[in-house]
C-alpha cells in the first residue's frame, strides 16, 4: 500500500515540485497552500481512519503558520510524523519544533534527493 503524505506550503513552485517528486517515487500525495485547509483535511482523514503516514509543512505561511499547524495537530493527539521545512531556521526554532512534536526539519533551499532521504528515514521509524 502506498504511503500517504500531506504537504502544506504557500510557495506554489516548491509545493508542486515536492509533490511531483514524491508521486514519481510512488507516494500518494495531497497538497495544500495553507495551514488551515491542511488541518481540516488532517482531521477529516483521522476521523475516517485514513491517516497520513507523514505531514510536511512549511513554517512561514499566511494564516495558520506551520508552527501553529504542528501545535494544533499535537493538541488532537494525532501522532503522525511531521517534517517541517523553513528558510528561516535557527537553533531556537529547531528546539521549538522538536518540543512541538515535529520529528525533523529541512532548511530551504534543499535538494529533492535530500528531501527523499529525510522522508525515507522518517517513515522507517
Amino acid at each position: 500500500m502506498k504511503k500517504r503524505i500531506l504537504i502544506a506550503d504557500d510557495e506554489a513552485v516548491l509545493l508542486h515540485s515536492m509533490a511531483f517528486t514524491l508521486k514519481r517515487k510512488g507516494f500518494d500525495v495531497e497538497i495544500f497552500e495553507d495551514g488551515e485547509s491542511a488541518f481540516l483535511k488532517i482531521m477529516e482523514t483521522h476521523q475516517n481512519n485514513k491517516q497520513y503516514d507523514l505531514i510536511i509543512t512549511d513554517i512561514q505561511m499566511p494564516g495558520l503558520s506551520g508552527l501553529e499547524l504542528i501545535s494544533k495537530i499535537n493538541a488532537t493527539g494525532i501522532n503522525t510524523p511531521i517534517l517541517a521545512i523553513t528558510a528561516f531556521g535557527n537553533m531556537n526554532m529547531v528546539a521549538d519544533l522538536m518540543k512541538g512534536g515535529s520529528i525533523d526539519y529541512l532548511d530551504k533551499p534543499f535538494s529533492m534527493k535530500e528531501m527523499i532521504d529525510r522522508i525515507s528515514k522518517l517513515l522507517k521509524k
